[in-house]
């Protein structure tokens, strides 16, 4: 602890020319990270600082092993705490299920080290109160991974709401669904674990839509909800993990313990109202997440399915003229100009994760916060227990109940 301490105080006394990487979780969504670093300094450098992949742990040693020898990382381990405590990690990086969210960050907190952490922040909003709180003690950036928010068209959409282009909000609606889960077949995952995953549907989707909402419009006032599960039960895994586990043949069958399908109403604290639903079995889905924010003067759209368009109403023009139109991502809007000259060529789901991992790297060189941060975070799963407070008492519930 003492050498990463020392090692951190070189870098806030100095220039930052390197940031060493230290990743828990080597699934899926460990490798998005990887890949991304390894693309920053490619896509948009020179950067204040370069990422490097230091070091790589998973709790399945062939994970591990894998991740270190085919994405780059110099060394691997079994064991997250080994990372924590490595005096040559300089970011610890969790791609883990969420239950382990909390132990990993105040670990590395309490070592003066940033965290970049997957969403949700955490389970309960318990946890991530205290997960904001260390982070804003050991004054180091955080960054939680919502990273659709880091499509260009988002930070141009919050331009224009700030800016006063769509007039006073009145209305948010905000949806997530996916059919991915619509067949029951479909195995039993760490996702389907209240102890593990929390809420279903709800918290792990329907975060992002609440991240869409506070992004947007800002602070959520108070929430109703309703949630249910309409399939029970599903066979145990043969292989994989998360979204890519696959069942085997007459596998046992384990009931499933969290929402499907969650809905709830919301009213801002700036006297905008809103709903967001949300559905891991959404027949017909593939990436069904959108908002549509609607303003005395104008109005805007998005769908991830079309995640290079942004759909814009201005109720100011001509009568004859008045209708959405639509805007293709271009070099205006931030962080689009890194990848393309001209607007209209597509961006990816993992051109969002190399946006995002460059915020957190230019947040450590520049020495100011990431966003969205540990106290974003946070919000969102206060948010979400809200919501479930809501559901289980049948009744509206103010946020900062929770």
């Amino acid at each position: 602890m003492l050498g990463q301490r020392a090692r951190l105080g070189k870098l806030g006394r100095g220039a930052v020319s390197e940031v060493r990487i230290g990743l828990i979780g080597a699934g899926w969504m460990g490798k998005a990270h990887a890949v991304a670093y390894r693309n920053v300094p490619m896509v948009f450098g020179p950067e204040p600082a370069v990422p490097a992949l230091e070091m790589v742990a998973d709790v399945n040693p062939a994970w591990a092993e894998a991740a270190a020898r085919n994405l780059g990382f110099t060394r691997w381990t079994t064991d997250w705490q080994e990372v924590v405590a490595d005096p040559q990690v300089d970011v610890v990086d969790i791609t883990a299920p969420n239950d382990v969210h909390h132990d990993i960050a105040l670990a590395a907190l309490a070592a003066g080290t940033p965290v970049y952490c997957e969403k949700p922040l955490a389970n309960p909003a318990a946890e991530t109160r205290a997960m904001a709180a260390a982070a804003a003690a050991a004054g180091v950036p955080t960054l939680v991974g919502f990273n659709y928010l880091k499509n260009p068209a988002h930070p141009f959409a919050r331009e224009l709401i700030r800016a006063g282009e769509l007039g006073a909000i009145t209305l948010f609606r905000g949806t997530f669904d996916q059919d991915l889960q619509s067949d029951p077949e479909f195995p039993f995952t760490w996702r389907h674990e209240r102890a593990v995953a929390g809420s279903g549907a709800l918290g792990d989707m329907g975060s992002h839509a609440l991240a869409f909402a506070q992004y947007l419009v800002g602070d959520l006032a108070e929430v109703c909800g309703m949630a249910d599960t309409y399939i029970r039960e599903r066979p145990l895994a043969a292989s994989g993990t998360g979204q890519s586990a696959r069942a085997g043949a007459g596998a046992a069958r384990r009931a499933v313990e969290n929402d499907d399908v969650a809905q709830f109403l919301i009213r801002f604290e700036n006297g905008a109202i809103g709903t967001i639903g949300t559905s891991r079995i959404g027949t017909g889905r593939k990436m069904g997440l959108t908002y549509e924010i609607q303003g005395i003067n104008g109005a805007l759209f998005f769908t991830q399915e079309r995640m290079n368009e942004l759909n814009l109403y201005r109720h100011t023009d001509r009568p004859g003229e008045r209708g959405y139109k639509t805007l293709f991502l271009a070099p205006e809007y931030p962080g689009y100009a890194a990848f393309h000259p001209i607007p209209g060529n597509a961006l990816g789901y993992n051109d969002q994760k190399i946006i995002e991992a460059r915020e957190l790297i230019c947040a450590i060189a520049e020495r100011r916060p990431a966003e969205p941060d540990f106290a974003f975070g946070h919000k969102i799963t206060q948010a979400i227990d809200a919501v479930q407070k809501s559901i289980e008492e049948r009744r509206w519930v103010r946020v900062d109940e929770v």
